[in-house]
């Protein structure tokens, strides 16, 4: 075990109180993006999983945003009309509904495109002040820390 001293405690604390605010500060930008965009904060979220998450089915992505079964259904029924979502049948069962983030609508994905511009503009910056190594271990820390996270929901949501 590492020892505790006083720069590390200080450390920590920082790190803990910015990811805490990585979580805020993302959650807020994501209700943003949605009323920019004229969509709900919960459409919007199930939007940014897709994205990370890949194709998954509408179970799966129930889960990860904490929401019902019934409630995603009317998610996904939104997202497919305005075009952002496509629903397939899962290959493996076909009982089972896979949804991908679709956007088919030349005119939404210029839309989103533009929202989201700035934003990768100041993280293309903020790239570029670290070195390979240094984003290397960023990246372990955040998967790290998003792993503990996702524990920690999936706990408080068992009880």
């Amino acid at each position: 075990m590492t020892r505790l001293t006083t720069r590390r405690r200080e450390l920590l604390e920082a790190l803990d109180r910015e990811g805490r605010r990585t979580g805020s500060a993302g959650s807020l930008h994501g209700r943003a993006i949605a009323d920019r965009a004229g969509i709900h904060g919960t459409d919007f979220e199930c939007l940014d999983v897709l994205d990370w998450a890949g194709p998954i089915t509408a179970g799966e992505l129930a889960r990860h945003v904490g929401i019902t079964s019934g409630a995603v259904t009317g998610v996904i029924d939104r997202l497919e009309r305005i075009g952002f979502v496509r629903r397939a049948s899962d290959p493996r069962d076909r009982r089972r509904v896979i949804v991908q983030l679709e956007l088919i609508d030349d005119d939404r994905r210029a839309q989103m495109e533009a929202l989201l511009r700035p934003l990768q503009d100041d993280m293309a910056a903020v790239n570029d002040r670290f070195d390979d190594d240094q984003l290397a271990t960023v990246l372990e820390w955040l998967r790290s820390a998003n792993d503990a996270v996702d524990r920690s929901t999936r706990r408080l949501r068992e009880c």
